[in-house]
């Protein structure tokens, strides 16, 4: 296994130095990903799980609803091709790819009956013994049908569900050599309050000591009015707070393709509390390192114009890129975060 702990330590001692040997080193991972031919595809496959994903037939996805439920086995459908393995178990003790939890529906003030939701994973395993496992993770649920209306939630979690396809078919394809499990978990009940992600904390399918961390991607497909001059970008939240050493690590993956890493709301004083908005944080509760990738709010989130037609689809490449790039690193990263 080709390691990396000596660039590292090079370049936390000395940045500048190591530059150019950790870039090298991380190419190594992905050469045919420098080709443009091979980054065309990768845009045109994230651009084809976003359209079915946000597509009028599954009715905004929201948690608990058939739309949800449609969505949940094409996901289940694209580990399965990925030849991931199963991890979660069915009320039967078999294995499944997903983890089926309890969610109420309300109907007027009172009445309410006790349904079904379900968070959708599987594991690329390691390729070396290991019981460690890297998370990355990404909501797939929606606000569904409002007033007749379908919310279709492309950026709203369309972008990140897409980015975690994508994101299995690059380790499956490009990183035959794993020093670490990689458990990609697709959460529902996200935008109930992160409800399928509470649950996995409660009754995880693998102890959470042994998870290294959870990088979660949600709405990464758009820019926001910050940044509309130049949208190579993303906000960065979390990956500081828990672990310094996760934060380097992404620094260095940061090195290949740059782009601008924004901490703003990475401020504990941020009034928005993103740190707190999304699936990640109940890994943090849980004192388990977490980066949290999202590009921003804008005019359309939570409402029914958030459609495929305004995603910026290289930018999204860019960075789902960085995710995998820092996958790397930590997989390769002798020691606790």
């Amino acid at each position: 296994m080709k390691k990396l702990f000596v660039f590292l330590s090079l370049l936390f001692c000395i940045r500048g130095g190591a530059q150019t040997e950790v870039e090298t080193w991380l190419s190594s991972y992905d050469p045919p990903l420098s080709e443009e031919k091979e980054i065309i595809s990768s845009i045109q496959n994230l651009k084809g799980h976003l359209e079915i994903l946000a597509a009028d037939s599954f009715e905004g996805r929201c948690t608990a609803t058939e739309g949800q439920k449609k969505a949940a086995d094409y996901l289940a459908s694209r580990m399965e091709h990925y030849r991931l393995v199963q991890i979660a178990k069915d009320s039967n003790g078999e294995l499944s790819w997903y983890q089926s939890w309890p969610f109420a529906k309300r109907f007027g003030d009172k009445k309410k009956y006790l349904s079904h939701s379900e968070n959708v994973m599987g594991v690329l395993p390691a390729t070396t013994p290991s019981d460690e496992y890297i998370v990355i993770s990404a909501h797939y649920d929606h606000l569904g049908i409002i007033r007749d209306t379908i919310y279709n939630g492309a950026d709203d979690n369309g972008t990140g569900t897409s980015s975690l396809l994508e994101l299995i078919r690059l380790f499956s394809s490009y990183a035959p050599e794993r020093d670490k499990n990689i458990l990609f978990i697709f959460f529902s009940g996200e935008e109930k309050g992160l409800l399928g992600s509470k649950y996995f904390a409660e009754n995880p399918v693998v102890p959470l000591e042994k998870i290294v961390c959870d990088l979660n991607i949600d709405m990464v497909g758009r820019a926001d009015s910050t940044h509309q001059a130049d949208s190579n970008y993303v906000y960065v939240i979390g990956s500081n707070r828990i672990s310094t050493t996760l934060d380097s690590l992404l620094q260095a993956a940061n090195r290949v393709n740059p782009m601008e890493l924004d901490y703003t709301y990475n401020d504990p004083k941020d009034p928005q509390r993103l740190y707190e908005r999304s699936d990640h944080f109940n890994f943090a509760k849980h004192g388990i390192p977490v980066a949290f990738f999202f590009s921003g709010l804008h005019a359309d989130y939570h409402k029914s114009t958030d459609d495929i037609e305004k995603i910026n689809f290289e930018v999204l490449y860019r960075r789902m890129m960085l995710v995998y790039r820092l996958t790397i690193l930590v997989m390769n990263h002798e020691g606790t975060l």
